[in-house]
Parts: structure tokens; C-alpha cells; sequence
């Protein structure tokens, strides 16, 4: 540069700024920096080119490689992101499965496909459950479920054992509820599902009485579509949807297509990491879903089928216990609505009395009560009592029989 490198007219030490302006105007050249500046700008120039000509001699092997530096930092990203995830659907099964399609009739083909794009979803993960929140509600159930407390301390039991563990070793081991109907077994499912924050469906055995309802069918039937286990996971976002099996003291015996193997191989583990959709012809894990079994009698339950859960014979509650459940069935309704309506305490503690009542015509009434509180703004909610069903004669009374005979 032919800047001169200082002047008479500047104090000592001290050169114009001139061509290191940023806006070259005459303006800027009264700027003064220190003498020393132009000589460290030049010896960094000079080190820039330096620093260039070593690379250039450098051998390739020597030279950065940015597939190897990009790997190194995605990696850990992915592991962080899927850390309470499982992968349920593998990327290879869906395009075999997708496949497969190609046989399948129009009809199949638009109904499955789509459900395959669903389940695509999240590159094939679904996520587990927030253990810790869920144990806090599990310990407020099990004093306001009184007579469920035996199968809340066996999930406490498995949940907590599951927050010492890794994602991938996450279970919940099946259970088996039996009592005499409307004792809250299907009562506690749907509890079990809103404390971990995950859909419930229900599979009834007394009305299915084959296999395909839950593994799918034959694409080669027109009416064949996928089973309820693969669309329940692909279609939400959980990897343990909570699934009822309900009556399971009525299955069919259907040689063609048994129900009893097919739960078999849902209920274990093992062969439930691969678990089969007989209509997409694919395997995917379904060994997380949590599988709460009802019976109204153990003794017809088939013993392959009682050999993979553990059981719990639930008894109906008693008036104290009912008033709990009454209570926590209110306190459920103001949550789902966002009102504050209260339940009257005397028509609570009158209703938790009617043990001629089971817990389904319980809870009816108190969500009717609920839903004429809200439609008439009323804060208090008062449950209408039925009237009890006392032992009737049949026929005709011994009067009306003489007179009848006059």
C-alpha cells in the first residue's frame, strides 16, 4: 500500500486511517490509528497465505472429511430426541408392507395405505409415558379407588421398577380383573389410561369370535382390512395404548380362527416384539401396549390365557369406598369441563349407600346430575335418586285367585 506511514502533521505514533475506511470519503481519512496497525494487518495477510500454501501440501489423507464430521454430530442429536421413544414401526416392514398392497383390491388399497402413511409417522416412533406424574396420580388412586388398590400397587410396583430402566425395557405386565360385573373393571382401565396420558380401546371377546378383528384378514376377502393392534399404534402417538380385553371368560372356540393364540402372543413379550398383521403381512412391535384383562368368572378363563397375567379378584365397594369413587368421578368431571361444579355432599353420601347400584348406573347418574348443573348454571350438582327395586311377586295374589274363582 502507498499510504504514507505517518506525517508532520499527526501527533507521534499515530497514522490517517485512509484506504481502511470503511466508506473511502475524505471525511474518514481524519481518523488516526495507531502506527502499528498496517504492520499487524500485514503479518496477519501474510500468515492467511502461509496457513494456504501448507494445506495445498498436505496429503489427502491429512484433510478433513465432512461426512465423517457430519455423522459425529447428528448421531447424538437422534439419540436425544428418541430417548423415551421406541421405534414400533421398522422403515423396511412398511415398504414391504406397502408392498404387499399391490395384490390387494382398490378399496384395500386406499384404506390401508393411508393407515401405513400414519403409522410412517415419527419415522416409525411412538413415545412412552411420563412415569413420574403417573406414579403421583397412581399413589392419589389408590386411596380414592378403595377397592382397586391391589392392581394400583402392582402398576406402582412395575412402573416404578420401569423409571430405573431403560426406554427400551419399559413393560407393564398383563393383568387379569374378575368380579361380578359393575365392580369397576372397566372403571379402571379408563382410570389407568387418563393417569398415563394414553388413548384405551376395548376389544370385547363375547361378541368377537375371531382373530382377524385383532391380527386383520386375508387380504384376499374384500372386506378384509388391518387388525385393531397395528391400527390402535399407528394411528396414535403412544407406544403403550392401554387395551382391554374384555370378558375373556367367553371366547369362542373357532377352529378356523382362534382368539386364545393370538393373545398369547400378544400377551408375551417376546413374541410380541414381532408381532404379525396378517392383512399388510408385516411385523411390528406391540410388546409395550399395557393389556388389562376382565372376567366375570376366573374359573372359564382359558389356563394358557392365566398363565401370562397375574389376577386380582375385585370386589364390589363398600359405601365408603363407593363415596371415594363418587367423589373422584365429580372431581374427573370438573377437569374435563373447567367448571366448578360441586357435588352435594348429603346426595353423595345417599347415593354411596345404594349399594343395590353398581358403579356403571353410579357414575351415570353422578355425570347426569353434572351435565343438569351445567345446562342450568347451578353450582352444586345433586344426583337423582332411583327408587329401589324390591322383591315382587309373580302371578296372581291368593285374593285374587278366590275372587277370581267367585
Amino acid at each position: 500500500m502507498n499510504v504514507p506511514r505517518k506525517s508532520p502533521e499527526y501527533p507521534p505514533g499515530f497514522v490517517p486511517l485512509r484506504e481502511l475506511a470503511v466508506l473511502r470519503s475524505p471525511a474518514s481519512w481524519a481518523l488516526l490509528v495507531p502506527s502499528t496497525t498496517y504492520t499487524v494487518l500485514d503479518a496477519a495477510e501474510q500468515a492467511k497465505v502461509d496457513l494456504a500454501e501448507v494445506k495445498e501440501d498436505e496429503p489427502e489423507s491429512r484433510s478433513p472429511q465432512p461426512p465423517t464430521v457430519a455423522a459425529t454430530e447428528v448421531v447424538p442429536a437422534r439419540r436425544r430426541t428418541r430417548g423415551r421413544h421406541i421405534h414400533v414401526f421398522a422403515q423396511e416392514a412398511l415398504e414391504q408392507a406397502s408392498a404387499n398392497l399391490q395384490t390387494a383390491d382398490r378399496y384395500q388399497q386406499k384404506h390401508a395405505k393411508a393407515l401405513l402413511e400414519q403409522a410412517a409417522a415419527n419415522d416409525g416412533y411412538r413415545e412412552l409415558p411420563r412415569i413420574h406424574p403417573a406414579l403421583k396420580k397412581l399413589k392419589e388412586a389408590h386411596s380414592s379407588l378403595g377397592n382397586l388398590r391391589e392392581p394400583i400397587q402392582k402398576l406402582t410396583i412395575d412402573l416404578t421398577l420401569a423409571a430405573a430402566m431403560r426406554a427400551k425395557d419399559f413393560r407393564v405386565r398383563p393383568i387379569l380383573l374378575t368380579g361380578e360385573p359393575g365392580v369397576g373393571k372397566t372403571q379402571f382401565a379408563l382410570q389407568l389410561a387418563e393417569i398415563l396420558g394414553v388413548p384405551m380401546q376395548k376389544w370385547s371377546a363375547g361378541s368377537a369370535q375371531a382373530n382377524f378383528q385383532l391380527t386383520g384378514g386375508d387380504s384376499a376377502w374384500r372386506s378384509a382390512r388391518p387388525g385393531m393392534i397395528f391400527d390402535m399404534l399407528a394411528k396414535g402417538s403412544s407406544a403403550t395404548p392401554v387395551l382391554v380385553l374384555d370378558e375373556v371368560d367367553k371366547i369362542g372356540d373357532d377352529g378356523r380362527y382362534p382368539v386364545t393364540p393370538v393373545l398369547l402372543d400378544l400377551l408375551d413379550t417376546e413374541t410380541a416384539c414381532a408381532f404379525q398383521d396378517a392383512f399388510l403381512r408385516m411385523p411390528f412391535d406391540a410388546s409395550r401396549i399395557i393389556c388389562v384383562l376382565t372376567a366375570n368368572d376366573v374359573d372359564a378363563v382359558p389356563p394358557a390365557l392365566l398363565s401370562r397375567v397375574e389376577v386380582f379378584d375385585i370386589r364390589a365397594p363398600d359405601p365408603e369406598q363407593r363415596l371415594q369413587i363418587i367423589l373422584a368421578e365429580a372431581q374427573r368431571l370438573q377437569r374435563a369441563t373447567g367448571r366448578r361444579i360441586e357435588l352435594d355432599i348429603h346426595a353423595a353420601d345417599a347415593l354411596a349407600e345404594r349399594s343395590d347400584l353398581d358403579l356403571r348406573k353410579t357414575h351415570r347418574l353422578v355425570q347426569d346430575a353434572f351435565a343438569t348443573a351445567m345446562a342450568s348454571g347451578k353450582l352444586i350438582a345433586v344426583p337423582m335418586m332411583p327408587k329401589r327395586v324390591g322383591a315382587q311377586s309373580i302371578g296372581f295374589v291368593a285374593g285374587s285367585r278366590s275372587n277370581a274363582g267367585n
